[in-house]
């Protein structure tokens, strides 16, 4: 059985992968991280699964988002399950900075590495 540090560490560099994968600009990339019947719960969206998964993230890409950064807060670890609470920051050309916010993750393991299952996240930004 896994330690919650082990697991927040694991955790931790799949997050860099994100990260990674989105200043690739590849959505397919950030989409291979979430597991088999995962959902996403953007702001002003509904639930999306599946294929919507890298649409969404392309949309991102395509709206100017170049790269981000995702800040775990806690991590606490039951099992084959995982919840992250954490704090994302969103940016685009020259590292300008065009979101902040917090997240909640969970995690679950599938096929020997740990997957977003679950991922809602919104801004910290005041309302326009």
């Amino acid at each position: 059985m896994s330690s919650n540090t082990d697991v927040a560490a694991t955790i931790s560099r799949n997050n860099q992968k994100l990260c990674a994968e989105l200043a690739a600009g590849n959505a397919a990339g950030v989409a291979a991280l979430y597991a088999k019947d995962a959902q996403l719960m953007p702001a002003n969206a509904d639930f999306l699964e599946s294929d919507a998964l890298a649409s969404w993230w392309q949309g991102a890409i395509d709206m100017g988002i170049k790269d981000g950064s995702l800040t775990s807060i806690s991590v606490e670890v039951h099992g084959d399950t995982a919840i992250e609470v954490g704090r994302y920051r969103l940016f685009g050309d020259n590292k300008s900075e065009l979101d902040q916010g917090k997240y909640l993750v969970v995690w679950r393991k599938e096929g020997g590495d740990w997957k977003l299952y679950l991922d809602i996240f919104n801004s910290s930004q005041p309302a326009a």
